[in-house]
């Protein structure tokens, strides 16, 4: 009897033994990865939250936040609209007489993560320049940028948000990875996105869940995980075989909205870090007299380094940002009925 006592207190012995090498293992590295900011660009406040107008945009920004921190150490304001803005709660009003409003519908690049403060976002810089360059209208821009809007979602955006601000110009500001749709997440109750395929494994208000966004670690781990493990389609690679993916339709019905509401439009095909050609997209959009912008040489104006919002995010920064709202300015300020 005392020699199986002995025994059990062995194995016990050893079994505490590995759970503390394995707890002070698991702390250490949690340590090594907040030294190492992996992590910060993921981390954000609940800033978001369920759209109750149509089954086809998931979730919006909160309105009236006020420095609240978004993804990609952006800290952000929003207005009464929900939009990323630099005062919080403004209200607009039925447009004035000598007002032009542009509408800029898209995902991440569009809303600015990576961009710490909002008049460094191309829609800020935009309205910014357009103003500095001429005094016959007030310019003013709406930024309805959401992180991982996919072409469904902006093509709902045009067509159930933005009449709310009457706009006299509409732009749809794209990268590649837009045309997959599988790429937008869920709201849960809090305010945070999760995966569409990790949804019914985190409850709302999950106590653990909350916990868990707080460890750095698990950031490496999923960016493993998705890596090697988890397979969507490499719509980028399409583009570039000169390929149109099935979604390209949601561009075509893009266009068609705007010529219904007799709205002048256009669709912006973004720079990216690791590319600097958008393929036969050009050409697609020509064939299909559909009004765009290809920005996508401005990538040759900046090295990597220059080009990533931060080491860990490969979203535009600041610089490039500034790049492409005066690109915008230049191409609106010369549009037929700017001004007149």
């Amino acid at each position: 009897m005392s020699g199986r006592l002995t025994m059990t207190r062995r194995l016990l012995r050893k079994l505490l033994g590995g759970v503390s090498i394995l707890l002070i293992t698991l702390t250490l590295l949690e340590v090594a990865v907040r030294i190492w900011g992996y992590a910060q660009p993921h981390l954000y406040d609940p800033i978001y939250r369920p759209y109750d107008r149509t089954g086809d945009i998931p979730y919006i920004h909160k309105p009236n936040l006020v420095d609240a921190q978004a993804r990609g150490l952006a800290v952000i304001n929003t207005d009464s609209l929900g939009l990323r803005a630099k005062i919080a709660g403004a209200l607009y009003g039925a447009k004035q007489p000598n007002e032009y409003r542009i509408a800029l519908i898209g995902d991440s690049c569009t809303f600015g993560e990576g961009v710490t403060r909002t008049e460094d976002t191309f829609a800020q810089v935009l309205e910014d320049t357009l103003n500095r360059r001429q005094q016959a209208v007030t310019v003013r821009t709406f930024n309805f940028g959401a992180s991982a809007y996919s072409v469904k979602e902006m093509v709902s955006t045009f067509q159930s948000r933005t009449p709310d601000i009457q706009p006299d110009l509409v732009v749809m500001a794209i990268i590649p990875s837009d045309f997959n749709l599988a790429r937008t997440p869920r709201v849960d109750e809090e305010g945070y996105l999760i995966d569409q395929k990790l949804y019914r494994f985190s409850p709302s208000g999950s106590m653990i869940g909350h916990a868990l966004r707080h460890i750095h670690l698990l950031y490496v781990l999923r960016g493993i995980g998705v890596r090697w493990f988890v397979s969507s389609p490499d719509v980028g690679q399409m583009i570039a075989r000169g390929e149109s993916p099935e979604t390209y339709e949601y561009v075509r019905q893009f266009r068609k909205v705007a010529e219904e509401r007799g709205l002048p439009y256009v669709v912006v095909l973004l720079p990216r870090l690791r590319t600097t050609d958008w393929g036969a997209m050009s050409d697609q959009l020509t064939r299909d007299r559909i009004a765009y912008i290809d920005l996508s040489s401005l990538k040759n104006e900046f090295t990597d380094e220059q080009y990533r919002a931060s080491r860990f995010d490969p979203h535009p920064s600041a610089v490039v940002h500034h790049r492409i709202g005066e690109a915008l300015a230049d191409y609106v300020q010369h549009q037929p009925g700017f001004t007149q």
